[in-house]
């Protein structure tokens, strides 16, 4: 082999490492492109927050058997709030003192709130029903810099945010085939996502719900040099130093 034939198959191999590197999201994004945030949806095994009150908290205390007195009408922590927490069972359903077992999953948690205030409003004079999501956390595993759960308080993250978390993506990683884990009716659905595309800004998919898991996987490249061998600077060397071997 010549070496000019040499030189073609390093320029090959270098260029091959140097796509990988090609992470590029959302390409030719249109003009004054808009994206409606979603509400959060409450799911089976979702930890809720029911937290009732009105200007006689006397008449909402019967609903909150979990709470006990001095923590009503005050502020409580994030961990104190998840032990008083009602959890949504494997049937979808909650159940809260005096007003007996109702329908949660499904629904989100401003129409949840509606429900109970009306099933409220014969005991209690214009009450207030606020519900939030005290587990609502996501995943990101493989090629990025900081990969683990994070916990989402706003109870809204889309993928460029978990991303951002995460410390973004790695030089390695694959952004055209990004593994989506969700669970869906007690079961796990998988799905592969190209992060590229304009149109997974529109997607269902591009805001994230409670539980998530995203995996990162490595581009093809990395893949078909087993471990990265040619993803660092002394790999280069190396690659040269064969080259000049082979052409003595």
């Amino acid at each position: 082999m010549h070496f000019k034939n040499y030189i073609i198959l390093a320029f090959i191999l270098l260029s091959l490492v140097s796509c990988s590197s090609n992470k590029i999201l959302f390409k030719d994004i249109p003009e004054n492109t808009s994206i409606k945030i979603p509400e959060a949806v409450i799911t089976n095994g979702d930890l809720i927050d029911i937290n009732i009150s009105s200007l006689n908290n006397l008449s909402t205390s019967i609903f909150s058997a979990q709470q006990s007195m001095d923590k009503i009408g005050s502020i409580r922590n994030s961990e104190a709030r998840k032990l008083d927490g009602y959890l949504v069972d494997s049937l979808g359903n909650v159940d809260i003192p005096i007003i007996g077992i109702i329908k949660a999953s499904g629904m989100t948690c401003s129409a949840l709130s509606e429900s109970i205030k009306n099933d409220i409003t014969e005991y209690v004079l214009n009450p207030n029903v606020r519900i939030k999501i005290l587990n609502f956390r996501v995943s990101i595993l493989g090629e990025v810099a900081k990969p683990g759960a994070f916990e989402v308080i706003n109870q809204s993250i889309s993928f460029i945010e978990l991303i951002s978390r995460a410390g973004d993506l790695k030089k390695n990683a694959d952004p055209t085939k990004i593994m989506l884990l969700r669970n869906v009716n007690n079961k796990i659905e998988t799905k592969y996502l190209d992060l590229t595309s304009h149109e997974f800004l529109n997607s269902e998919d591009y805001f994230l719900k409670q539980n998530d898991i995203v995996y990162v996987r490595p581009d093809n490249a990395s893949l078909a040099f087993d471990f990265g061998i040619l993803r660092n600077t002394a790999a280069y060397s190396l690659l040269t130093t064969v080259i000049i071997l082979l052409t003595r």
